[in-house]
This record gives structure tokens, C-alpha cells and sequence, in this order.
């Protein structure tokens, strides 16, 4: 009943149409317009349900196949090109992305060389990435490291510590630090951790920051407060020169008593590790710096604290406690407290011997000290 050649021009025009829809996404007039001829062949020309020249349907058929034909090609033809241009595009894109990408990564190595401390790179399948000072300070000879390797060296006490403060690690309190003993050879050390937990591609990692704190194998520590503080003779010029200038200042001696317990129950390395946090406090809080800081000998030291201000400080505190002065402190498991007496004289007079000055700040420390003091200072007025 149907003309062949109809079915096949149909036939092809469809496989065009569908092929262009798909790919091109090109308009539909002439799909429009194809699909009302070939209809109109059909039901005139095939069906004869009205009288209608054929040869009128026919041409207006081949014209649609035609015009289907020659906007498919200039189509393809016009992709291609913008298809050429945007993949050049996108190529050079990548390009650059690669250059900044290689960049930021040269600069990112090259400030891990610089830095002092050790760097763990702790990955989310539970493998280590440790840098070369993290090596230096514990030991190890491989820069990668497993979980449990790792954690076979830290102090059996400190373990649980260490456990709990990265499991408590989340988006919302990412960034910790905590101190613990790290088995090095036949001792243990200890380290200091700080760092992040951070999200790459909905996976977690946590990159930290480690630092020796043990005075004798890792002298960049805040035990150098006490590797670096003044003794009597620098003490001594300190005074001479306050006094030349005349200016009122106060004399605060302080001792931390309890630290030969403390050394004698965890060693004297935990006992420095104490003296130091301990020291630091004080140099922020009531000096400028920390060539107003003296050691007198042994647990003993000495302020001068020139600025009124930060004496009325001192001075609240002592008074009405708090935690300024008296505060405990976290060593892996280890929890202790520094309990510091204070001897404190103010200095208005400059003409009184260096050594006399120093001989009543030393009593009214032992008298602090003493078991009939009500309070842990004496101040001489």
C-alpha cells in the first residue's frame, strides 16, 4: 500500500531527527515541517480520502528531507568547531590549574623544611606521614607509620589520654592539644601535640604539630625559660641599675614547694616541664618580658616588677585566690598542681645595699613558707 521509497526517506529521516535531538538539541521547525508533509502525503496521496496532485506532496516531502539533511550536516560541522574551541578552553584551564597546583605544593614542602617542630600527618585508613624532626626526636627511621605502631610508643598511662582526644575531635571542636610520654630508645620523652582535624572529599585528617619538651634531648622547649634564665650575677647588676635610675619598683622572691615531691614521684624532667608552664604564666601576666625573671637557685625565684598595674594583679590574686596563680596542670595522665609561696617587698629607698635588699626578700619568703603564715606570701611594709 505504501511506497517503499517513502519508508526508507521516513525511515532515515527519523534516525536523523533522534540523532540530532539527542546530541544537538537543535529547534523543531524542521521536524515541524517534515512530519506535515510526509502526514499530508500519506493521507492524500496513499489513502486517497481527497483528491490532491501527489506529485505537490511528494516534492514538498523531498524538500523536507533535504532541508533535514543539510541542517544536520552544517550542524555537526558548526559543533565540531565550538567543540574544538571549548575543549582548547577547558585544556588550558587544566593547565594552569596543574601549575598553581604544583606551586602551591613546592611552597607547602619547602615550609615543612623550615619548620623546627615535627609533623604528623595522620590519614583516615589510620597510616602516618611523619616529617624528618619528628624522626630526629623519637627515633623512628621510616617516614610512614601505622596506628598501632605509633601508639606502642606512647606511655602505657598516657595512652587513653591520647585515644580520648582525638576520638572527641568534630566539625565543631576540631583543634586540640595535649602532652604525653613517647618511648625513645630505652626512656621515654615527652612530646607536645597540637593540631586540627580536617575534611578532604568527606574524609578525615588530622595533621599535627610536635614539639620535644624534654629539656635534655630537645633544648627548643618552654623548659628554656629555665635553661635561659639569669642568675645572681645578672640579678645583682639588674637591682644596680633599677636603683640608679630611681625608680619604685617591687621585689617579689616565689618558690614552687611542692616540686620535689613531684620530681621525686614522676622524675625531675616533669618537674622542669611544671616549673616552666609555671614561669611562663607569670612572665605573661605580670611582667613585660622575661629580663625581669631571675633564679635565684634551685625551686627559688625572683621578680622585678616594675609596672604598678601588674603588681595591683599580683596582689588581687594573692589575696583572693583563683586559679592565676595556683592552677593544675595536664602531662598525659599525669594531673598536678604547683602550690608557689611569696616573699614581696616594695623599693623606694636606693641608697640601701644591693645585699640587704635581697636578705629581707629572702625572709619574708621563709616566712610565708613557715607553718605559722596564715596566707602563702608575706609582704614587708
Amino acid at each position: 500500500m505504501f511506497n517503499p521509497l517513502i519508508i526508507t526517506l521516513f525511515a532515515i529521516w527519523f534516525f536523523l531527527v533522534v540523532l540530532k535531538r539527542v546530541r544537538m538539541k537543535s529547534g523543531d521547525l524542521d521536524t515541524l515541517f517534515f512530519v506535515l508533509a510526509l502526514g499530508s502525503r500519506i493521507v492524500f496521496g496513499e489513502i486517497q480520502a481527497y483528491h490532491v496532485e501527489t506529485w505537490i506532496l511528494d516534492g514538498a516531502l523531498y524538500a523536507g528531507l533535504a532541508y533535514s539533511l543539510l541542517f544536520f550536516s552544517v550542524n555537526q560541522l558548526f559543533d565540531r568547531d565550538q567543540g574544538l574551541v571549548r575543549y582548547e578552553k577547558l585544556s588550558k584551564e587544566h593547565k594552569q590549574v596543574l601549575v598553581s597546583h604544583e606551586s602551591l605544593r613546592k611552597r607547602f614542602i619547602s615550609l615543612i623544611e623550615l619548620l623546627k617542630e615535627g609533623l604528623i600527618f595522620r590519614n583516615y585508613d589510620g597510616s602516618l606521614f611523619v616529617t624528618e624532626p619528628f624522626l630526629t626526636m623519637t627515633g623512628h627511621t621510616e617516614n610512614e607509620l601505622d596506628d598501632t605502631e605509633h601508639e606502642a610508643r606512647v606511655h602505657p598511662e598516657d595512652r587513653e589520654i591520647v585515644k580520648t582526644t582525638l576520638k572527641k575531635l568534630s566539625r565543631r571542636h576540631p583543634r586540640y592539644q595535649m602532652t604525653y610520654r613517647y618511648k625513645k630508645d630505652s626512656s621515654y620523652i615527652w612530646l607536645k601535640e597540637r593540631g586540627i582535624l580536617v575534611f578532604y572529599e568527606n574524609r578525615k585528617m588530622i595533621i599535627s604539630l610536635v614539639q620535644c619538651i624534654d629539656v635534655k634531648t630537645h633544648p627548643v622547649s618552654e623548659v628554656d625559660v629555665l635553661n635561659t634564665l639569669k642568675f645572681n650575677d645578672a640579678f645583682y647588676e639588674a637591682l644596680q641599675e633599677i636603683n640608679r635610675r630611681r625608680t619604685p619598683y617591687h621585689l617579689v622572691f616565689f618558690e614552687l614547694s611542692n616540686i620535689p615531691l613531684i620530681n621525686a614521684q614522676y622524675g625531675r624532667d616533669l618537674g622542669d616541664l611544671m616549673m616552666g608552664e609555671f614561669l611562663n604564666k607569670m612572665t605573661y601576666h605580670f611582667l613585660k618580658d622575661d629580663r625581669s625573671l631571675f633564679r635565684i637557685g634551685g625551686i627559688r625565684f625572683a621578680m622585678i616588677v616594675r609596672d604598678e598595674r601588674k603588681y595591683e594583679i599580683l596582689e588581687r590574686a594573692l589575696k583572693y585566690g583563683g586559679n592565676l596563680l595556683n592552677f593544675e596542670m595536664h602531662f598525659g595522665r599525669v594531673q598536678e598542681t604547683v602550690f608557689p609561696h611569696f616573699g614581696i617587698q616594695k623599693i623606694t629607698v636606693f641608697e640601701e645595699p644591693i645585699d640587704e635588699v635581697v636578705k629581707r626578700s629572702n625572709q619574708a619568703l621563709d616566712i610565708a613558707k613557715s607553718e605559722e603564715s596564715p596566707d602563702n606570701y608575706f609582704k614587708i611594709t
